[in-house]
């Protein structure tokens, strides 16, 4: 027997019982509804001759977690932190939670939130607790208009969603989910036309306000993860130039680099304790592959620099394989974000971007230390030039804040310029190298911060 939820959407008076049964039952806190309650609405009045007609609609949908047959929550989990049971229904197991925030982002239903008096994930659990003594989730004994019900997904009628196009699925519903829901609507007269719809209660259903600082931990980690695999494939292309044997600074930024990296994406989890799972479910999730890359290229580059620092020379092959552990890390790190719930990252440009800073951070920050290799030091600005031009022409994280967009516009102008000053004055002067990194570094910061901020552009 396999559960799901129905719903009577001709039927509902918007009570919101069924939101505040859920709530009580499980002790959310402030900001944390696992049932949310949409009021939908539009139309307009339109004049026809000297009458007036209005095309005005409401409808309510009562949504929790659909217990999907395909969850992407339980996909993603770099902790492997979730399980189907028999019955369908999808648990989040809190004790393995590690309260990264990537299941919120994969489902295309917003199920999964973060509560940040535990520090972990939460979800509906479909009251699993009452069924097991034959009692209804808490949602549906509270619904007064008996809309909210629950049963066998195979007896259900209506518009059974896991067995339906996501294309026909009533808004606000995602037209790109492929999970198939358990959940069947009896749908409203109004889900079937065509004018426009809103939510009008937005700020309701998603009352948290994530913070402006949310994610700079993310972007930390990503920028620094890049800057060093960057600085890394600089050195290893140009170790078989003719340039000598690197000393300790270049081992230290990129040694630096990627460990405040780690260090922030540390700090991002709100339940540490568990951050020894995440390699967990390497077979399904790319945050648990990104980890692990992450690992093997700062244990093969501390042996290569532990190598070089006491005089030896580093093998090339050596160099190479720790290389190629970098590729992995910046694109599992772009596979990260490329998820169909988040519209704003699903695209080519986010696995082209990661590598072109990745490039880009990498060649400006080891730029100062090719002034005195004999190195011709026109190739690297050229080098730069063409990346800062190619950062341009994919208009990567586009965003709606275009004040941010114009700053960042700018100062990678002030870098294109620095380095064609540069190319033509063939001037080897330390404090320019070094402006124009600071440069590259402000516009790679900003263009990530614009990034998050795209998820659902």
């Amino acid at each position: 027997m396999t559960y799901a939820f129905y719903f009577d959407s001709t039927y509902c008076s918007g009570c919101k019982a069924c939101q505040a049964a859920c709530k009580d039952k499980n002790d959310l806190p402030a900001g944390v509804l696992w049932r949310r309650v949409y009021e939908v609405s539009g139309g307009t009045w339109e004049q026809s001759g000297d009458a007036w007609n209005n095309t005005v609609f409401a409808y309510n949908l009562s949504l929790a977690c659909n217990h999907c047959v395909h969850p992407k929550c339980a996909g993603v989990c770099p902790v492997d932190a979730y399980y189907v049971r028999d019955d369908g229904i999808v648990i989040l197991d809190s004790s393995k939670c590690v309260g990264c925030g990537y299941c919120a982002w994969a489902c295309p239903y917003g199920a999964p939130q973060y509560n940040p008096q535990t520090g972990s994930m939460t979800k509906c659990d479909f009251c699993y607790d009452n069924l097991d003594q034959g009692q209804p989730p808490a949602c549906v004994a509270a619904c007064p208009m008996r809309v909210l019900d629950y049963g066998e997904a195979e007896t259900r009628e209506g518009m059974e969603l896991w067995n339906t196009s996501p294309e026909t699925h009533p808004f606000p519903l995602p037209m790109f989910s492929h999970t198939r829901p358990h959940l069947a609507i009896q749908p409203h007269a109004a889900m079937q036309t065509s004018q426009e719809k809103f939510v009008a209660n937005q700020e309701e259903i998603q009352p948290r306000t994530p913070s402006a600082w949310e994610d700079v931990p993310l972007i930390f980690f990503t920028l620094l993860g890049q800057l060093a695999v960057g600085g890394f494939w600089v050195m290893w292309i140009l170790t078989d130039r003719g340039i000598p044997t690197w000393n300790l600074l270049p081992h230290l930024i990129i040694g630096t680099s990627l460990g405040i990296g780690v260090f922030s994406s540390f700090a991002h989890l709100g339940t540490k304790k568990n951050a020894w799972r995440v390699l967990s479910h390497l077979s399904h999730s790319w945050l648990s592959r990104e980890i692990l890359f992450a690992g093997l290229f700062g244990l093969s580059w501390l042996t290569t620099a532990l190598v070089s620092v006491t005089g030896h020379q580093v093998m090339f092959e050596a160099m190479a394989v720790t290389s190629i552990f970098g590729i992995g890390l910046v694109y599992s790190m772009s596979q990260v974000y490329r998820i169909p719930a988040a519209p704003g990252w699903n695209t080519w440009r986010t696995n082209a971007g990661f590598v072109v800073s990745a490039l880009l951070l990498g060649l400006s920050v080891m730029a100062p230390m090719f002034l005195d290799t004999g190195f011709p030091f026109e190739y690297i600005n050229i080098g730069i030039l063409v990346l800062l031009l190619v950062e341009i022409l994919l208009k990567w994280a586009s965003s709606k804040d275009r004040l941010y967009q114009n700053l960042r516009k700018g100062l990678m102008f002030l870098g294109i310029l620095l380095s064609i000053f540069n190319i033509v004055s063939s001037a080897d002067v330390l404090w320019l190298s070094i402006l124009v990194f600071v440069f590259v570094a402000m516009e790679e910061g900003l263009g990530r911060w614009l990034f998050y901020r795209s998820r659902l552009a």
